[in-house]
């Protein structure tokens, strides 16, 4: 199984270049892990895959928060300038775009999709983004 990681601060890396392996390596199935306000930054991305029909599953993890700037702001013992975005649904924008999404919320949810969705992935012919529900974590640090 192909599995891309970014470095932290390379906001919207994940679904291009998600996309990219599987085209580059169509035969290894490809799990891109990215949060919500990363994926913001290239959301168009999904649109690419869908028109030119790339297999990755795009797990978002769907906190409302771009997480890690808020961290690197109370570092800096300021506000952030940037409000939350509870109301936007990523699967939404991937329907909106062609893609198959789900949102699922809870662990036992999650496992179940997972369950089903891996042993498919080799053979996957379209994107599919798993909106996964999680509190935001406010101690996580950068």
């Amino acid at each position: 199984m192909g599995f891309l990681s970014a470095a932290m601060g390379a906001l919207g890396f994940a679904l291009p270049a998600a996309i990219g392996v599987r085209m580059g390596a169509p035969e290894r199935p490809v799990v891109a892990v990215v949060g919500d306000g990363s994926s913001l930054y290239q959301i168009q991305a999904l649109w690419t895959a869908v028109h030119y029909r790339v297999g990755v599953l795009f797990v978002v993890l769907a906190n409302g928060r771009y997480a890690i700037m808020d961290r690197l702001a109370d570092r800096h013992e300021s506000t952030a300038p940037w409000p939350a975005f509870e109301e936007i649904s990523v699967a939404g924008m991937a329907e909106a775009m062609g893609c198959a999404a789900l949102r699922v919320s809870g662990h036992g949810e999650l496992l179940a999709e997972l369950d089903a969705l891996l042993p498919g992935l080799h053979g996957r012919g379209t994107p599919l983004v798993l909106e996964v529900e999680v509190e935001a974590d406010e101690t996580f640090q950068p």
